[in-house]
């Protein structure tokens, strides 16, 4: 049997801060448009596999053409798609280190090879050395997040597209799980480009992780390939109903995601003198301490979840809401006193 790398699910008790989730439900108002959007689904029938309502929806939000999307149970679903359909056993999936863990799990279950440039500590890499290195690997498919989970780093167009351009014979999927919190989506240039694709989610800015809804842009012919592949009914008539009704809501996000990009920002500007937040451009901050365990003992004993990774010497807060955050820097404070 072959090996495959597992990935862990997050905790469901306490004060989470952990799974990079939105610490809001959805709102009163929406949930009782949903409820009467639940009255126009058959769930005795099958859901419509073109996605039809639900593409034309997202398609509206991100202003590209609806053939150009593919919709899966969360973006997680699109990348072992493209992984699949991409790589094999012996072929090499380029990616960076620290990254997102479920790269690993669909790379090994396919048994393809996996090639990771290793990042600076705050997140940042050489362009020219990193493009260097996968080029002489004859890497297949080349994969990161941007905004990179864990650390929050961001690479802008220009950066890119000098990847992009120089992988131009094989896919370059930039995973945007985050990118509402960001300063700019790559969306706006897949036209530009034949290899060039992105994900995105519901998940994160808007809260609605729980009904697992994901997508996958790229350019026309491609997609018009890859859409042989996709998994049938791979999202229930009830996902797509409610999530067309929240992407006629996306303008409402906008005030609570710059709120959460302001208590990101406010605690990244904390000065503390035993304590490192790194600069991020998602919903959450890496973090390093003078003493990890100390510090995390503190976040333990407030109940407070946060995502700790094995023999690494950093840790990741989610940026929850007002009185989430309140609690995290009172913790934060007082180790950085103590300390």
């Amino acid at each position: 049997m072959k090996k495959i790398e597992s990935y862990t699910a997050h905790k469901q008790e306490g004060i989470l801060l952990n799974a990079n989730e939105n610490s809001s439900n959805i709102s009163k108002e929406l949930l009782e448009e949903m409820k009467k959007g639940m009255e126009e689904v058959y769930f005795n029938r099958y859901p419509d596999d073109d996605c039809t309502e639900l593409l034309n929806a997202y398609s509206s939000y991100i202003q590209l053409d609806a053939n150009q999307i593919l919709c899966g149970n969360g973006s997680d679903q699109m990348l072992g798609m493209m992984i699949g359909y991409y790589l094999g056993k012996g072929k090499t999936l380029y990616t960076i280190a620290p990254d997102f863990s479920m790269y690993d799990y669909y790379a090994t279950s396919y048994e393809a090879n996996l090639l990771k440039y290793p990042c600076e500590k705050d997140g940042s890499f050489d362009i020219d050395a990193f493009i260097e290195m996968g080029l002489e690997n004859n890497v297949k498919l080349v994969l990161f997040s941007n905004p990179n989970n864990p650390t929050g780093h961001f690479l802008g167009w220009k950066d890119i597209k000098k990847i992009v351009e120089a992988f131009k014979d094989i896919p370059v999927i930039i995973d945007e799980a985050y990118v509402e919190f960001a300063t700019e989506s790559m969306v706006n240039h897949i036209n530009d480009y034949e290899n060039l694709f992105v994900t995105r989610t519901l998940s994160k800015a808007f809260g609605f992780a729980g009904m697992r809804c994901g997508f996958l842009c790229g350019p026309k012919k491609a997609m018009a390939q890859l859409k042989l592949s996709k998994v049938p009914y791979a999202l229930s008539s009830l996902t797509m109903k409610l999530s067309t009704i929240l992407l006629s809501h996306v303008d409402e996000y906008k005030e609570s995601i710059e709120q959460i990009k302001n208590r990101r920002d406010a605690l990244i500007h904390k000065n503390y003198k035993n304590i490192k937040i790194y600069p991020s451009q998602g919903n959450f901050v890496m973090v390093t301490c003078k003493d990890n365990d100390a510090c995390l003992k503190m976040f333990e004993e407030q109940k407070i979840v946060l995502r700790i990774y094995k023999n690494c010497d950093y840790f990741r807060i989610t940026i929850g809401n007002e009185e989430e955050m309140e609690i995290v820097t009172s913790i934060l404070d007082a180790y950085d006193k103590e300390a």
